[in-house]
């Protein structure tokens, strides 16, 4: 299963500042988040990033993350800031884990190990379906342990109407981990491309087997 993601440690925000939260007019008062990919320049910074909603926004200062250690590439990060003129302040932003749907023939055994569901959307640029979910961490003395996440991709399902819906399930190993308490992480799933007119997406939950659904 080289495909799926395996989530050694669960950051949702990772500060690219060192500004504390402050309430009232303070520096987040005005902070706006979104999905975005993040442009990494050849100095291992982010100079820009192109969010869902289909804006390129141009940073007022290069911004970095501990996460971030390839030049010239792109990452899928949670980006927090707050516009400044014709660009935008950096805050913070957080490593978003992207899920590339996987055939049911290359998965050895499913696991669909219960997760607490927040949310799925698809943004305006229709490049992913995010999906955002808590899961169940705790701190062991066994280094090995891990969660693994990932997607499958079950079928693309003509409807009586003629319009057609794909069908994913979520895939989630708990790994052993301790379920001590709920930590918020967001995903995406590259739906470029795809041929549908809505999605339908399994996933099990504390609550029983439960699907979002969204048009595209």
């Amino acid at each position: 299963m080289r495909n799926l993601l395996c989530l050694l440690a669960l950051v949702a925000v990772s500060a690219c500042t060192q500004d504390a939260y402050e309430k009232g007019e303070g520096v987040y008062s005005e902070m706006t988040a979104q999905l975005a990919d993040a442009h990494v320049n050849s100095d291992k910074r982010v100079d820009y990033v192109d969010t869902d909603e289909g804006e390129r926004l141009m940073l007022s200062k290069s911004a970095s993350a501990g996460f971030i250690t390839k030049a010239d590439t792109t990452y899928r990060v949670s980006f927090y800031y707050k516009k400044v003129d014709d660009k935008v302040e950096p805050l913070a932003m957080g490593r978003v884990s992207v899920l590339s749907p996987m055939n049911p023939k290359d998965i050895k055994e499913m696991k669909t190990d219960p997760v607490r569901v927040e949310s799925m959307w698809i943004g305006k640029s229709k490049k992913y379906l995010n999906v955002g979910l808590y899961l169940m961490m705790g701190t062991t003395e066994a280094d090995s342990l891990k969660q693994v996440l990932g997607c499958r991709r079950d079928a693309l399902i003509t409807n009586v109407d003629g319009t057609c819906t794909l069908r994913l399930t979520f895939y989630h190993d708990q790994g052993g981990v301790p379920e001590y308490y709920s930590q918020r992480v967001y995903l995406s799933i590259p739906i470029q491309g795809v041929k549908a007119d809505s999605i339908w997406f399994t996933v099990n939950t504390y609550d029983g087997q439960k699907i979002l659904k969204d048009c595209l």
